[in-house]
């Protein structure tokens, strides 16, 4: 079978990434780079063996792309994947699915209607030591999920799109989904509710994100609850808490690096290890390949990935009005 043509918007680490992670499945090939510095394109294609690059995306289509890989801000990566599945072109979207609910439902009722593949970048579905903990808590091994617990420190540069609310739609969405939220809810479950309190101490400038620092308890149909706290401020040196799921006859851990976990049943603890040969960017980026070539969903689908955005919405109105919302006013 000939390799899928893909080609990126964007051209920073992630871009390079998981445009690396499509080469090593050996099934893909990068047919060319759009950044919005034509140096910075240029730079990216040729690392990634491509001669072809430009700084308007919209050129892309003049290198007969079979799909569309985009890791750029939220706000512009809304933009390319409204262009993109007008265009035709499947998508591998680096994060969440969009910036905004309403964007969100655009780019999933595009994709339906146009019957394109769309997957958003979540790649910890694919991690092994996570497709275990998934098991273990959906197959009741050790009784039935109560919660997880999360927390997510990380310092970005405050002059970047991260810190920019407009550009990012917001720390909840930017951060707090991807470590760990969209992790925790396809363990867990359905989630229901949300409640969250957040404040903004260091950067306060205006046109910075609202939530600055955040916690959010999210509840889930089948009674389980996720308790995850995330900032913009870590401090130098201090290592994040590593994720615990408590269930009524156990727990889990996973530890630093995600290579292993520790499980806990009965009083005892079991260290189970997992070799990331090839790596979660490489089983996810192989995963959307078959799903292109297949014509069928991979593990983050647009219906699927909208729930993130309506979480981290819900995260903002909590927090900002003081009250728990439920999920269902977010549709």
């Amino acid at each position: 079978m000939p390799k899928q043509r893909i080609a990126i918007v964007g051209a920073g680490n992630m871009a390079r990434a998981r445009g690396r992670a499509l080469l090593d499945t050996g099934r893909a090939e990068i047919c060319g780079v759009a950044a919005r510095r034509a140096q910075r394109a240029e730079s990216c294609a040729a690392e990634l063996g491509c001669g072809v690059f430009c700084d308007d995306f919209r050129r892309l289509g003049e290198a007969r792309p079979d799909a569309i890989l985009i890791e750029v801000p939220h706000r512009v990566q809304d933009e390319v994947s409204i262009w993109a599945l007008d265009a035709g072109y499947d998508l591998l979207v680096g994060g969440c699915l969009a910036s905004s609910i309403e964007n969100g439902r655009q780019i999933a009722e595009m994709a339906a209607q146009n019957s394109r593949i769309v997957e958003a970048g979540f790649q910890r579905r694919y991690d092994p030591a996570w497709e275990e903990i998934q098991r273990l808590v959906v197959e009741r091994e050790l009784g039935a999920p109560v919660m997880a617990v999360t927390t997510a420190l990380w310092n970005p540069d405050p002059d970047g799109w991260y810190y920019d609310q407009e550009a990012s739609g917001g720390m909840p969405l930017t951060h707090m989904s991807y470590c760990y939220l969209n992790a925790v809810r396809w363990i867990l479950g359905k989630p229901t509710t949300v409640s969250a309190m957040a404040n903004r101490l260091r950067n306060t400038a205006p046109g910075r994100v609202v939530e600055e620092t955040c916690g959010a308890l999210i509840g889930f149909a089948n009674g389980a609850f996720a308790s995850a706290t995330a900032s913009y401020i870590g401090p130098e040196g201090m290592p994040d808490p590593q994720p615990r799921f408590v269930c009524s006859e156990g727990g889990i851990q996973p530890n630093a690096g995600d290579d292993s976990i520790t499980v806990y049943k009965e009083g005892r603890s079991e260290v189970r290890a997992f070799a990331h040969e090839p790596s979660p960017f490489v089983r996810q980026a192989a995963a959307f390949l078959d799903a292109i070539e297949g014509r069928h969903k991979a593990r983050n689908p647009p219906e699927d990935a909208l729930l993130d955005v309506e979480i981290a919405a819900a995260i903002s109105v909590s927090a900002k009005e003081h009250r728990t919302v439920s999920l269902a006013e977010m549709r």
